[in-house]
């Protein structure tokens, strides 16, 4: 079941064209993969997907919850490429913000990640690593019930066997009533967990497919058709 559509998506940026007349749809209970080089207006799109910038020109539509008229911030969940929390806090005043911010605020899924993630709700944000804090953003973005979760770099400051520990609060999060829309460059690390992809190339989508169906026509891994497409860049 198609969850989002997007028609004919502008934005600039002092002149400067990021997204161009992109078109995309995203299916409910997948995981995919935004995939672009720095600059091809990834970010861009996952903030106006989220409501927190608006298009030049075009339309983003959620058909599975027309009837509900629900708002952008009431059907996602998004993890920006850097989420600061005020250095006072803890690891559990993180939680209780998102708790008092958020209706669809779920208990046990909160519970699963601090357990996941190995995060102590005692610990002092101030006194964590860069690694630490992205496993705590990356906590607090799937405590939430969402239909549909957007998570810009989440693995940018995560060692390799923090990585592990992500790709597994992933897979148990997600439903086949949810959608996560993910942005990465270490498509090596994360494909394994992708349904379908998108590449965005100069504000458009270059490619998009189902991965194992493009595994099987191509006999090549995600990281490699994405080399061969942006490997002019």
């Amino acid at each position: 079941m198609e969850f989002l559509k997007i028609n004919g998506l502008n934005k600039s940026f002092a002149r400067k064209r990021v997204l161009d007349g992109l078109d995309m749809s995203v299916k409910q209970g997948q995981i995919i993969g935004l995939l672009g080089p720095n600059g091809s207006g990834k970010t861009t799109l996952m903030k106006i997907i989220a409501g927190l910038l608006s298009p030049d020109a075009g339309e983003i539509s959620y058909p599975s919850q027309a009837k509900r008229g629900l708002e952008s911030k009431k059907v996602i969940s998004f993890l920006p490429d850097t989420m600061i929390f005020p250095e006072w806090m803890k690891v559990s005043d993180a939680f209780a913000f998102f708790q008092k911010m958020y209706p669809d605020y779920d208990h046990t899924k909160a519970a699963l990640m601090q357990e996941i993630l190995e995060l102590s709700p005692r610990s002092s944000i101030k006194r964590q690593s860069k690694g630490m804090q992205e496993r705590l953003a990356l906590a607090v973005t799937f405590s939430r019930k969402a239909p549909l979760y957007l998570l810009d770099e989440p693995l940018g400051g995560i060692d390799p066997v923090g990585r592990m520990k992500v790709l597994e609060s992933i897979i148990s999060t997600h439903t086949e009533e949810s959608s996560i829309l993910l942005s990465t460059h270490l498509i090596r690390d994360m494909e394994t967990v992708f349904d379908s992809v998108f590449f965005i190339k100069n504000g458009k989508i270059a490619l998009e497919h189902e991965c194992e169906a493009l595994r099987q026509q191509s006999g090549k891994r995600v990281e490699d058709v994405y080399l061969e497409v942006f490997g002019g860049v």
